[in-house]
């Protein structure tokens, strides 16, 4: 099984090169509905392929621009969050280099930034901000690095300033939904991840790509649990740090429930049937 799945994400993402590449060589606007339509597809077949079940509470507002702004735990993280939204995504600029996944993130419109560059932050907010004028989510994962699927970094400010950007940009748009999503790993071949468990899931530190796919796919089915919270307004008298404090600590809070309550409830029942939780 877990061969028949490496396959198929080979074909998978070798289709989707092929495609993702011919999109982005024709014009915007005669393609943009064929990449919202394929970036979310992709998205969801890849999971499928990945052995990655995906379960989603709370609904994201229909009007109005939105910035999503989740924590961040692997790779994955982004074809999770794409299977249920099409969203342009912010990811680091070494990104864009890699053979693969450079060109694909390329072709699907993903925004890069080089942390630790303050310079460019201007011009990737003002490229967010064109963003969100053109309907299209957008989302940050403000860690600005992926962590170990139990604990969350510190949250960076520095481009939930986009908001701002575009409220300037725009003046009829009077406010832009910052919206809160936490993003956990529960479960893991049939059983409750524990702490070990969930690191064997992130991907984070100085783990190698291709050992990390692998374990993945021969880890069995994983349940990734997307909560989307309750947005926040950000409007024209908005601090950004404020804002930046407040998702963080709605995201911390719900994490804790994801981590905590609910494998702890999994692990429960577990135990009383005489199985080993991770």
């Amino acid at each position: 099984m877990a061969t028949l799945r490496l396959i198929s994400i080979g074909i998978l993402i070798a289709l989707a090169l092929a495609l993702g590449l011919a999109l982005a060589s024709t014009p915007e606007r005669a393609t943009r509905r064929a990449k919202q339509w394929f970036r979310k597809g992709f998205c969801r077949l890849a999971c499928k392929a990945l052995g990655i079940d995906v379960e989603a509470d709370g609904t994201i507002p229909d009007d109005g621009p939105i910035l999503l702004v989740a924590n961040h735990i692997s790779w994955t993280d982004v074809l999770a969050l794409g299977s249920r939204k099409d969203i342009v995504f912010l990811a680091r600029h070494d990104l864009a280099t890699w053979p693969v996944l450079g060109a694909l993130a390329r072709a699907y419109g993903t925004l890069f930034v080089e942390r630790g560059r303050k310079r460019q932050i201007p011009e990737v907010n003002r490229q967010m901000a064109l963003s969100m004028e053109r309907r299209q989510i957008v989302a940050l994962f403000p860690e600005a690095t992926t962590g170990d699927g139990t604990r969350l970094r510190t949250f960076n400010s520095s481009h939930f300033a986009a908001a701002r950007d575009l409220l300037l940009r725009r003046p009829e748009i009077t406010v832009v939904h910052v919206m809160p999503v936490v993003i956990a790993y529960t479960r893991g071949g049939g059983l409750p991840l524990g702490r070990a468990g969930r690191a064997c899931v992130a991907w984070y530190g100085d783990t190698d790509f291709a050992p990390h796919l692998i374990d993945l796919v021969h880890g069995g089915r994983t349940k990734c649990r997307i909560r989307f919270l309750p947005s926040i307004r950000f409007d024209r008298a908005t601090d950004r740090k404020v804002v930046t404090r407040e998702a963080a600590a709605a995201i911390r809070a719900a994490f804790r429930v994801e981590i905590m309550e609910r494998v702890r409830e999994d692990r429960s029942a577990y135990v009383l049937s005489g199985r080993q939780v991770v």
